[in-house]
């Protein structure tokens, strides 16, 4: 009995912690928010358990009682004793019940009501142009006709350095719980919607925040921060073979600390860095590069699929074209003063089709270049359908 009230204790431990100082926001607060989720459903199993076991108990209980002979006075006593102790125990074992419907309740709640970003680590269309996906800390989360759904196949991973390709994505990051996968994933590929991963180098080495891979080309560019078993040294690199070798580019031209990265779709060896001093153009794979825009801190930089490159800065979404760098601005709706652009795209199929999110974790859409936006993610929550 004392292992069943340790047990019982221990439920009611988990149903006095306050959820709500387990809220979702910095990273600090993503790791509270998986504690929560993991408490919640190891709560829920523990309490139905327990009140399995309690059952059990019970059950034995008055499997004894019955085996004992009312017309002897001791063991009359002794029956008395254990029909005493049956009803304690059916009753307690109704609070684990009840413990187990709450968290149930709790836990429906969590994952179902909203679509919840913690973090947005990237966007991306499909290339029908008819699905966006981001990826969290938690999985993707897709956008389709008006609908957000979460992944529904697949592990919820936290996925880092995410680029949508052609024929699916690529991605760096971490597993999420409870899944046989190692961590950090290195480099990995899935062209199933993330329902299968195929690991292509470092995994089990390092997490790349900073990784942008062509849409058409599959050029992989890479900023590494420490060395590692494939690059001797940090710096920036790129494979043009999905991995099977890299190299290290020469960044000449170059000014700045490099902060946000992306390939050209179509274009081999061009990609884009932005820096605390500008955004540099290289069409030789990083070895030289030329500014298009300077002394401007960029917050996302993006090529579209008309050889322009979207450049957000606070308050502004430019777009300038690589054939004669001429410099155009998109219309967008007023942010926050302490939010800016950190992710945006163009629809592969729809030239006037953009979406961009916000450090702020809001997202906005819209279908006619600018004049109108509809934000579809307001502070990192929206409705959710499920498929």
């Amino acid at each position: 009995m004392k292992h069943l009230l340790y047990s019982f204790a221990m439920v009611l431990t988990l149903l006095a912690i306050p959820f709500n100082v387990l809220a979702h926001g910095t990273e600090e607060e993503h790791q509270q928010e998986l504690l929560l989720n993991t408490m919640l459903k190891n709560g829920m199993i523990g309490s139905l358990v327990l009140f399995g076991v309690l059952l059990l108990v019970w059950y034995a209980l008055k499997k004894k009682m019955n085996g004992l002979n009312m017309q002897k006075k001791e063991e009359s006593v002794k029956r008395n004793k254990l029909n005493k102790l049956s009803k304690s125990v059916l009753f307690i074992s109704f609070i684990p019940l009840l413990a187990a419907v709450t968290l149930g309740f709790l836990l429906n709640n969590e994952s179902t009501e909203n679509v919840t970003f913690t973090h947005i680590h990237g966007l991306g269309y499909t290339n029908n142009g008819q699905e966006i996906y981001v990826p969290s800390h938690d999985g993707l989360k897709v956008y389709s006709d008006g609908i957000w759904f979460s992944q529904t196949e697949g592990e919820q991973h936290d996925y880092m350095g995410f680029s949508m390709v052609e024929d699916g994505f690529y991605s760096s990051g971490h597993p999420a719980p409870g899944s046989k996968m190692a961590n950090p994933f290195g480099v990995l590929k899935s062209t199933d919607k993330g329902k299968t991963l195929e690991t292509l180098d470092l995994y089990k080495e390092i997490d790349f925040h900073w990784m942008t891979v062509g849409y058409t080309t599959k050029d992989i560019f890479v900023l590494n921060p420490e060395p590692n078993s494939r690059m001797p040294e940090p710096g920036f690199y790129y494979s043009t073979d999905e991995t099977k070798t890299w190299n290290q580019s020469k960044l000449e031209g170059l000014v700045g600390q490099a902060s946000i990265l992306t390939a050209h779709p179509t274009e081999e060896g061009t990609v884009a860095i932005g820096t605390d001093s500008g955004v540099f153009l290289s069409t030789d794979y990083g070895n030289s590069f030329e500014p298009l825009l300077e002394n401007e801190k960029a917050t996302a930089v993006s090529f579209d699929h008309n050889n322009s490159l979207l450049v957000a800065v606070p308050g502004q979404l430019l777009s300038i074209s690589l054939v004669d760098n001429n410099l155009s601005h998109l219309s967008i709706p007023s942010l926050d003063s302490d939010d800016a652009i950190a992710y945006v795209r163009q629809n592969p199929q729809n030239a006037s089709e953009y979406v961009f999110s916000t450090l702020n974790k809001d997202i906005y859409i819209t279908k006619d270049s600018g004049d109108t936006w509809t934000k579809i993610v307001n502070k990192g929550s929206a409705e959710k359908t499920e498929l």
